[in-house]
C-alpha cells in the first residue's frame, strides 16, 4: 500500500481545511517580488517534520524528486512547476507572524471535536488538556535575540535559551495533540524580571478559553501551576483540574492534607498488581487559600519495596469508588505531555534542532511540528492502514493500524518519506473510489 494516498485520505477525512487554512495565513512579502504563493512555501515547511528531514540542506535534495513535486500538487490541488528551495522556505518563515500559524492548531482540533473524532477520549465527560513546558534551544555566551531568557551562573558563564508552553489534548491511548502554545520571552530591551512558565501558562489558558469558550476542559498540570492564581484561572474559566500537590509549592496546604491523611480509615483502597501494591488515600474539602479542593495521594511500592509517592491537587471529590479512576484516567494522563515532547526531540521531529532561528522562523517552525505529528498520528494509530491495505491484504493485516505493524514512528515515518518521493498518491477522490465509503477509526494496541 502506498502512504502518500495515506497522507492524502488523513487530510482529506481529518484535516479537510488544511490547505485553505495555510493559504489564508496572511503573507507578510512584497506582493511584486512573490514568484512562490505562500501555501505551497507552508506545505514544504510541513513537509521537513513529517517526512524528519534533519536539516533544509537535505530537504533540497528532496524536493528534486518529481514524485515529490507531484504529491505537493495533488495536496495543494493544483499544478506546481517547481518546487522552492528551502532556503525560500525559511525566508518566509522569518517573517510569517507566528500568532496566525499558531492559529491552525485550534482550527484542525474543532474540526476532530465537530466530528466527534476524539469523544472516546473525554474523561467524565471533559477533554483532558495537559499544560508543560520545554526548552527549544540553548546558546552558550551568544545571545539568539533580544527576546531570549538568560541564565547567569557563578562561574561567569551566560545561556540564553527558549523556552515554550503547549497546552496539548492527552488520552490514555498516547494520543497528544497541540491545542495551542505560548513562547516564554522577554519584553525586547530592558525588563525587570524575566517572563516564566507559570506567567506564560496563564496566557495561555485564558486564549484556549477564548478559543474553546463551551469546550469542558480538564487541565493537568505539575506543581509548577498549583498556586493560586492559576487554580482561579482554571475555576473561573469552568474547568476542572489534577495538578501536582508537592509540599514545597503549597507548604500549607500540604501540611494540612498529611495532618489528616490517616483521620479516616475508610478514606483508602489498598491494591495489589504484579507485585506493585497501591495504597490511595484522599482529604476532602481542603483549605487552598480561597478555595475549597480535594487531595489524593497514591503511595507505590514496587518489588524491591521501593516507594514512590504521587499526589494531586483537585476539584474533583474523590471516594473510594472512583479513586483509582481519578488517579489513573485522569492525573496520571499528564505524563502524556511529557512522552510527546521526548517524541518531538529523540525521535525524528529534531524539536531543539533549528530549521532557522532568525526572526518569527524558531516558533513558526514549532507549529509546523505540531501539525505534523497530529497528522503521524491520525495516520498511525487509526485504521488508515487496513483501508488503504484492502481486503485483499487479508482481515489480519487490514484489522492493525499502522503503529502495529511498523512498531517504531521512525519505522512508519521512513515508509512515508519513501512513498512521498517514490509514489505518486492516487488523490482522495481516487482512493474512496478504491476502497468504499471511509470511515476510520482509532486503532490501540494497549499492551
Amino acid at each position: 500500500m502506498n502512504l502518500a494516498d495515506g497522507v492524502a485520505l488523513a487530510v482529506g477525512h481529518f484535516m479537510p481545511g488544511l490547505m485553505k487554512l495555510l493559504a489564508a495565513v496572511p503573507d507578510p512579502r512584497d506582493p511584486k517580488l512573490i514568484w512562490y504563493p505562500s501555501d505551497l512555501l507552508l506545505t514544504q515547511g510541513l513537509m521537513m517534520p513529517l517526512i524528519n528531514v534533519p536539516s533544509r540542506r537535505q530537504f533540497d535534495s528532496v524536493c528534486l524528486d518529481e514524485n515529490f513535486r507531484k504529491n505537493i500538487a495533488a495536496m495543494l490541488g493544483r499544478d506546481i512547476p517547481e518546487l522552492a528551495a528551502a532556503s525560500t522556505v525559511n525566508y518566509l518563515m522569518e517573517r510569517l507572524d507566528p500568532s496566525q500559524m499558531e492559529s491552525v492548531l485550534p482550527e484542525l482540533l474543532n474540526h476532530l471535536i465537530r466530528m466527534r473524532a476524539l469523544d472516546r477520549f473525554r474523561f467524565e465527560g471533559e477533554f483532558l488538556v495537559a499544560i508543560d513546558g520545554t526548552e527549544l534551544m540553548r546558546r552558550l555566551n551568544r545571545r539568539h535575540c533580544g527576546l531570549c531568557l538568560v541564565a547567569e551562573h557563578q562561574d561567569g558563564r551566560i545561556e540564553f535559551f527558549h523556552q515554550v508552553v503547549d497546552a496539548k489534548l492527552v488520552a490514555a491511548s498516547g494520543l497528544s495533540f497541540s491545542l495551542g502554545f505560548e513562547f516564554i520571552e522577554n519584553v525586547e530591551g530592558r525588563y525587570e524580571k524575566q517572563d516564566c512558565e507559570t506567567v506564560a501558562g496563564r496566557r495561555l489558558l485564558e486564549r484556549l478559553k477564548k478559543r474553546f469558550p463551551c469546550l469542558p476542559l480538564c487541565i493537568l498540570g505539575d506543581a509548577l501551576y498549583a498556586c493560586e492564581g492559576t487554580i482561579d484561572l482554571i475555576l473561573r474559566n469552568g474547568w476542572s483540574f489534577f495538578l501536582s500537590f508537592l509540599p514545597g509549592r503549597m507548604p500549607t496546604a500540604y501540611a494540612a492534607a498529611e495532618a489528616r491523611l490517616g483521620a479516616n480509615p475508610r478514606n483508602q483502597v489498598t491494591e495489589t498488581d504484579g507485585g506493585e501494591t497501591r495504597v490511595y488515600r484522599w482529604v476532602t474539602s481542603l483549605a487552598c487559600g480561597t478555595h475549597t479542593l480535594h487531595a489524593v495521594f497514591v503511595d507505590i511500592t514496587d518489588k524491591k519495596g521501593k516507594v514512590t509517592r504521587l499526589a494531586y491537587l483537585t476539584n474533583h471529590r474523590p471516594d473510594a469508588q472512583n479513586v483509582r479512576r481519578l488517579t489513573n484516567q485522569g492525573g496520571r494522563q499528564r505524563a502524556k505531555i511529557e512522552n510527546a515532547f521526548n517524541t518531538q526531540k529523540n525521535h525524528g521531529y529534531r524539536l531543539e534542532h533549528a530549521y532557522g532561528s532568525r526572526g518569527h522562523a524558531l516558533k513558526n517552525y514549532y507549529a509546523v511540528t505540531q501539525i505534523a505529528h497530529m497528522l503521524h498520528q491520525l495516520m498511525s494509530q487509526t485504521d488508515l492502514f487496513g483501508k488503504l491495505a484492502g481486503s485483499a491484504a487479508g482481515p489480519t493485516l487490514a484489522e492493525k493500524c499502522a503503529r502495529q505493524v511498523f512498531q517504531t514512528l521512525r519505522g512508519f515515518v521512513a515508509k512515508l518519506a519513501d512513498d512521498l518521493r517514490h509514489r505518486l498518491t492516487e488523490g482522495v477522490a481516487a482512493v474512496r473510489g478504491r476502497t468504499g465509503a471511509i470511515q476510520l477509526r482509532f486503532v490501540f494496541n494497549t499492551s
